[in-house]
């Protein structure tokens, strides 16, 4: 075939893994049709038409020509560039080209978009490779159109110079009715055919849209289904902030949703102007919250975030940060627009700089440094001990000396050694471990600016201090927010946390902030001070008294989920902390499921041949519409595991926050990934595996690496929906202490691998 065409609602379609995508990605062929939309190839030209389609609705024409977006790919990064594809165009037709993610480096030029075909750079056979770049024109003929037309691996800027296959696009539009007719020939066939061709119907898939698993509209959200406490938030006024608390499935997200569009209403209705601004820590959440948004309330969410300015904004700090500063006019490179991808991306920058400082000046500092700190200097690149040193020093480098300005101060840089240090900092024992941070702070600038790169943590010290400037306080009563909401507070970090008042279009009112959060889903300490008490924690914030309100009934998963989770709860270090970290308080609103088991099994090759093949046996048994999800506790076995070459076709697997909201590849394969990367979503089996002692390294640190495991197993547990399996390995420690009271008292049931049901 010479190109596919695919209109807007068949994007749907396949959005909804109605379609068979895998068509797509391994063979650039076409899927069966069903019901609801035709497949044909009519003059060497693919189809992919709705029923229903209108000539005024929009199309998707991708050339499957040499150059070509997708021609030259493998089918892992096809996969990729084909979800990225669907996306874009989905954004295009609702005429929000603007929110295509800045993560993918979009360029704009006059009607012509490009952006990063896959993530940056993937590990495959062979290397690290770089797809390359998506250049496609955007038309308005009856109807939006999309030509797709060309794969650019030169890195030139100046896409204009790229010419466009007119005739091509034109051959394949003129060929459209000839399509729709053959489609009603192949309608005719399908009302005669099976029952299960019959009844394909198109419906969003559940565990794809987040925090939400029944498709409602704002009214009937606002009027009938939300809780007393979430009706709570939606109805109160903006004169005050809101710190909304609950577990996992409690509908946090929802309720927030609802609150936004609730005061978009209420400004339309009194024939105001407000503005709204929606923070997320990933750039997946903020398309999760802009599709419930449109799922919730088509009309106006699309108004409201279409508009120019948008009278709502939602993005992550880190894109809104880049948007005010400009770094691109200095050829200055982020070095991400996401949260956690960022930080990811700062950590292996890091582990290189310690690896040249233990060559160098490292002898120099080491025999006066505690032990403790030399083992994690010392500690292999790869081990879970110098994992979590680098998050506690991409901590210290963000809350302490970026905050404090360090950089540029002989006087500050001399506090900084000898100052007392508070209990939620990196424990230094003396002033010799400060120099070393010190050391490798310095290095990991440097590092930054012989790359033209700036860090994650640098642009919001850099935002800080632009909103302290006289230039926002001339602009902020045209460009600032009457109000914020802010979800999953919980990763964001004390500087981070600093900047919601800043934003705020009024600085002389009460901040109205409405943030929500559950700190046990917080993989770091960028959420507790662990010392501190409640009214304290949200001083440095600025955003006065604030109320609370939490909720405890939970919508996702199964009373027996629940009661695991409780039991897991209850062994969290720290249980004398705050009202922030609050005792578990979920009551399960769902039906009855299986008890949650836990299973252990002698070594790591065991665990990836008998757990990957068992999901795969329970997927096929699940069938459409639900979806089996292998989550890994362990990043350098997650690593590890990507790299088998064994059963990688039964999988597709997640290695970002990112890849969370792009298309399915097919619900043939069960998902694999780590709790984290899938915040939000929900699945029907949970497989969740490397629940191991071995997780949680020995020494003065390993409370809080305790904290961050028990996060991530709290978090992993509570993407189950019906039914939850988990298994540690005997080689890397056993059962971790962390599932002890859940197996005493019976709500983690332990069995043997052989025992498990079939499906």
């Amino acid at each position: 075939m010479k190109t596919i065409n695919i209109d807007q609602k068949s994007i749907e379609a396949l959005a909804a893994s109605q379609l068979d995508f895998e068509a797509i990605v391994n063979s650039l062929s076409l899927p069966q049709s069903n019901k609801h939309t035709v497949c044909v190839e009519v003059g060497g030209h693919g189809y992919i038409l709705s029923r229903a389609f209108q000539p005024g609705d929009g199309l998707l024409t991708i050339s499957l020509l040499t150059e070509g977006p997708l021609t030259s790919l493998t089918p892992l990064v096809r996969q990729e560039a084909l979800s990225r594809l669907l996306r874009c165009a989905k954004l295009i037709f609702t005429g929000r080209s603007q929110s295509i993610p800045p993560n993918w480096r979009p360029y704009h030029c006059k009607n012509r978009i490009t952006y990063q075909a896959d993530r940056r750079s993937r590990d495959e056979v062979g290397g690290r490779t770089n797809a390359g770049r998506i250049i496609m024109d955007v038309t308005k003929n009856v109807g939006p159109r999309v030509f797709a037309f060309q794969l650019d691996q030169s890195g030139i800027q100046e896409i204009e110079v790229f010419q466009a296959d007119n005739k091509l696009l034109a051959e394949a539009l003129f060929l459209i009715p000839d399509a729709i007719a053959k489609g009603k020939t192949a309608q005719t066939l399908i009302q005669g055919g099976s029952p299960e061709q019959l009844g394909q119907d198109i419906t969003l898939a559940t565990d794809q849209i987040g925090e939400i698993t029944t498709h409602l509209s704002f009214t009937d959200w606002y009027e009938s289904r939300l809780t007393i406490n979430q009706r709570k938030l939606v109805d109160h006024a903006l004169t005050s902030s809101v710190r909304l608390v609950g577990p996992a499935g409690s509908g946090k997200t929802v309720a927030l949703v609802v609150k936004c569009l609730h005061e978009i209403h209420e400004a339309i209705n009194a024939k105001q102007t407000r503005r709204l601004l929606f923070l997320t820590h990933a750039s997946s959440t903020a398309t999760a919250i802009e599709n419930l948004v449109l799922e919730m309330d088509p009309v106006v969410g699309l108004d409201s975030l279409a508009s120019q300015p948008p009278s709502l904004e939602i993005t992550t700090l880190y894109s809104l940060a880049n948007k005010h500063m400009r770094y691109d006019l200095d050829q200055l490179t982020p070095v991400s627009l996401d949260g956690h991808d960022g930080r990811v991306f700062q950590a292996d920058i890091l582990n290189d700089i310690i690896a040249q400082e233990l060559k160098s000046d490292w002898i120099a500092f080491r025999s006066r440094c505690s032990k403790p700190f030399i083992a994690y200097m010392e500690a292999g690149k790869d081990s879970t001990e110098r994992r979590f040193f680098l998050w506690e020093l991409l901590n210290e480098f963000a809350c302490v000396l970026d905050a404090e300005g360090v950089r540029s101060s002989t006087e500050r840089r001399e506090k900084y050694l000898g100052d007392k240090r508070k209990a939620w900092m990196l424990a230094l024992q003396n002033r010799d471990e400060r120099e070393v941070v010190l050391r490798l702070y310095d290095k990991f600038r440097a590092w930054l600016r012989e790359q033209k790169a700036i860090g994650s943590d640098q642009m919001i010290a850099d935002f800080l201090n632009y909103l302290d400037s006289y230039r926002w306080e001339a602009t902020r009563d045209k460009e600032g927010f009457d109000a914020i909401f802010v979800d999953e507070l919980h990763l964001f970090n004390r500087q981070e946390r600093m900047l919601f008042r800043h934003l705020l279009r009024n600085p002389t009112e009460t901040p109205a902030v409405f943030m929500a959060y559950d700190a046990k889903q917080s993989p770091r300490d960028t959420f507790l001070e662990l010392t501190t008490t409640d009214s304290h924690m949200w001083r440095d914030a600025k955003l006065g008294k604030t109320e609370k309100i939490e909720l405890i009934d939970v919508f996702r998963y199964t009373p027996q989920i629940t009661n695991a989770l409780t039991a897991i709860d209850q062994t969290f270090p720290g249980q004398d902390l705050d009202s922030d970290w609050p005792a578990y308080s979920g009551i399960s609103r769902t039906e009855d499921g299986p008890i949650p088991t836990v299973c252990e099994l002698p070594t790591t090759i065991d665990t990836y041949g008998a757990v990957f093949k068992r999901a795969s046996q329970l997927q096929h048994f699940l069938g459409k519409g639900k979806r089996v999800a292998v989550l890994c506790c362990s990043y350098d076995l997650f690593k590890k595991y990507l790299n088998f070459p064994e059963l990688v076709d039964d999988f597709y697997s997640i290695t970002s926050r990112d890849e969370a909201t792009g298309i399915p590849h097919t619900n043939k394969k069960f998902l694999f990934s780590m709790p984290e990367y899938v915040a939000g979503l929900q699945y029907d089996t949970v497989l969740l595996i490397d629940v191991n002692r071995g997780e949680v390294p020995e020494g003065p640190y390993s409370a809080a690496a305790l904290r961050k495991f028990a996060s991530q197993v709290y978090l992993g547990a509570s993407r189950a929906e019906r039914r939850l399996e988990i298994y540690a390995c005997a080689a890397n420690g056993g059962i971790a202490p962390l599932l002890s009271l859940a197996t005493v008292n019976g709500s983690i049931k332990r069995v043997e691998f052989k025992d498990l049901p079939k499906k």
